[in-house]
């Protein structure tokens, strides 16, 4: 197996953003870059390198299955050429750590798994503590993210009412976020388990934001895997300072950055902070 780190962007907005974010990856990573099909982007107008792989094969809708969707097949490209890491970035991120550092780091603690996976119930999470996003029907392929939560309090309403519940798929469940960051190893039992469970993904058809859980629960179910998962999915966000949640980071989070032991971290803006974040990456180079 090539010992190379895929990093698998999620991007669907910010052309002039990804482009900086790919230029700086694709000098030490091999880049998969996995277009919402929806979106205005070209590829294009963004960067060519030989280990730079783009696609935009699935319409992406906030909170849908087509999320789980979209991973898996990013996933199913990166997987044939035999990485060592598969690292899931969005389009809004970019690295807080040179790149060489972060091949240090995985290469040191190569066989972890590093990303948040929690028992449900999660008291934190809406929707009966995270079950109701797999126990009830959600329709949420809907471009407006305030129809579709409108529509679905009533959907999730009425079959709460006539207790109308999906029959899950009988395994133990687990959630995070989607910034993964698997070994090769890891993902080749998730595969191994979704072709011996075909059942898997089609009870998950009209879930919602189940991102966050369909890898966790395959791995945390895998008691090799299960004892080499770090719970720490190794970005930086900031969900309490505001004024947006996530904070949208800049020149002020300077310090804040340098200090985390994060890898990467999440949201920036380029088009209103250029200057910072271009000074930023090239300290990081530097």
């Amino acid at each position: 197996m090539e010992d190379k780190i895929a990093i698998l962007i999620l991007a669907h907005h910010n052309p002039d953003q990804l482009t900086t974010l790919i230029e700086h990856l694709s000098e030490n990573f091999i880049v998969y870059v996995q277009i919402d099909k929806k979106s205005t982007l070209l590829i294009s107008e963004l960067p060519k390198h030989d280990n730079v792989f783009y696609f935009k094969e699935v319409n992406v809708y906030w909170g849908d299955y087509s999320l789980v969707e979209n991973m898996l097949f990013v996933l199913e490209k990166a997987f044939k050429n035999n990485h060592s890491h598969y690292l899931f970035i969005s389009g809004d991120d970019f690295p807080i750590k040179p790149n060489k550092e972060i091949i240090d780091f995985l290469t040191v603690n190569n066989s972890n798994i590093y990303m948040y996976a929690n028992p449900l119930p999660i008291k934190t999470w809406t929707f009966n503590n995270g079950f109701d996003r797999v126990d009830r029907y959600w329709y949420m392929k809907i471009k407006s993210r305030n129809t579709v939560k409108a529509i679905n309090r009533i959907l999730l309403y009425v079959q709460r009412i006539f207790g109308i519940k999906i029959k899950r798929f009988p395994i133990k469940l687990y959630a995070g976020s989607q910034w993964l960051n698997l070994t090769h190893e890891a993902l080749k039992a998730v595969f191994n388990f979704l072709n011996s469970n075909p059942e898997y993904l089609k009870k998950l058809k009209y879930s919602r934001a189940t991102d966050e859980m369909w890898i966790q629960t395959i791995i945390m179910n895998n008691s090799v895997l299960k004892e080499k998962v770090i719970n720490n999915d190794l970005r930086y966000i900031d969900w309490e300072t505001g004024p947006e949640f996530p904070r949208v980071l800049n020149e002020n989070d300077e310090k804040l950055l340098l200090k985390s032991n994060a890898l990467f971290a999440r949201k920036f803006n380029f088009n209103r902070d250029k200057k910072f974040i271009n000074s930023f990456l090239n300290k990081l180079n530097s």
